[in-house]
């Protein structure tokens, strides 16, 4: 059985991703951003474990969305259960990741495999010196990529650049892509 490290899920969010979106944050990062805002997801020993199995039968019980978001963390730094994840639900529902690696340095990884059972990607570190106000990206050299037909049709959707959401313990927090 394949296990996921776990720091949040949020299922229905509008601000992170085109639609609604089923958003799930990954604990642990090995890259560390400056000015990164999900610190709290770095260190991989925290958050909590879930089956991959597990975690799609979740997302299943979401039946009205758009898709799922992948962030982090660093999701590519537990690559094989979030390719097992991706690949369960690929066709079913539209899957967008967010990295902080570029395809280059996917390729050095030989984790392109990735991005066969993804409609969109956003890959790149963040820098905040380059903060941006466009779509589902932090800063300006983060590069979106529409890889299906479904992702550039999701692309047209408005954007929504953040919420404020209330978690279960009654503790506001803002989410999406920008500052």
């Amino acid at each position: 059985m394949m296990f996921l490290r776990i720091n949040y899920l949020l299922p229905k969010s509008r601000a992170n991703g085109p639609g609604s979106r089923f958003t799930i944050w990954v604990q642990g990062c090995s890259i560390h951003c400056p000015g990164c805002s999900n610190t709290d997801t770095w260190d991989p020993l925290k958050g909590y474990s879930i089956s991959v199995n597990e975690l799609v039968d979740i997302i299943k019980a979401e039946s009205t969305m758009d898709g799922i978001t992948i962030t982090g963390g660093e999701p590519l730094d537990q690559f094989d259960a979030i390719y097992n994840l991706c690949f369960k639900i690929f066709g079913t529902y539209s899957i967008f990741l967010t990295t902080g690696y570029t395809l280059k340095q996917i390729h050095q990884k030989k984790q392109t495999k990735i991005m066969n059972v993804l409609d969109i990607a956003c890959l790149g570190p963040f820098e905040k010196d380059k903060v941006c106000k466009n779509k589902w990206k932090g800063s300006e050299n983060q590069e979106i990529v529409y890889l299906t037909d479904l992702g550039v049709t999701q692309s047209l959707l408005p954007v929504v650049s953040k919420e404020i959401r209330i978690s279960k313990m009654g503790e506001a927090f803002v989410t999406g892509f920008t500052r």
